[in-house]
């Protein structure tokens, strides 16, 4: 379903690999990137949950559309940046920036071979 939702708002000019994430420009420490994000992307409302333990960073996802938890893969979290994807074909990665006030992430969607998408989130926890 997401691959079918993202092939209809991707253009086919829109082509390019993403280029790799610029260093971090957050001033924010990275554990204030852990709780709850709500954004919208591909015509659905997504909840994200990052979550720091002794081993590093993990996460899961839902959407309005199915409101199942999955797991994010490929978390990363550099100082008050992350980045972290989507099980699914093609790949969809997200690299966020956590803002000063450290209430709202923002940053692209990548989704890759089709298109790269702005994507904004706000700290729901």
């Amino acid at each position: 379903m997401i691959a079918t939702i993202l092939l209809a708002m991707a253009s086919p000019a829109a082509a390019p690999a993403p280029a790799p994430a610029p260093p971090c420009a957050s001033t924010q420490p990275a554990d204030h990137l852990a709780g709850h994000w709500i954004g919208a992307f591909a015509g659905a409302n997504w909840t994200f949950e990052l979550t720091r333990n002794a081993t590093g960073w993990s996460g899961r996802y839902q959407s309005s559309r199915a409101q199942v938890w999955r797991p994010l893969e490929a978390v990363s979290v550099t100082a008050g940046c992350a980045t972290f994807s989507l099980k699914s074909e093609p790949r969809v990665t997200f690299v966020v920036t956590l803002d000063a006030g450290g209430t709202a992430l923002t940053g692209d969607v990548h989704i890759t071979g089709l298109a790269t998408l702005p994507f904004a989130a706000k700290r729901a926890s």
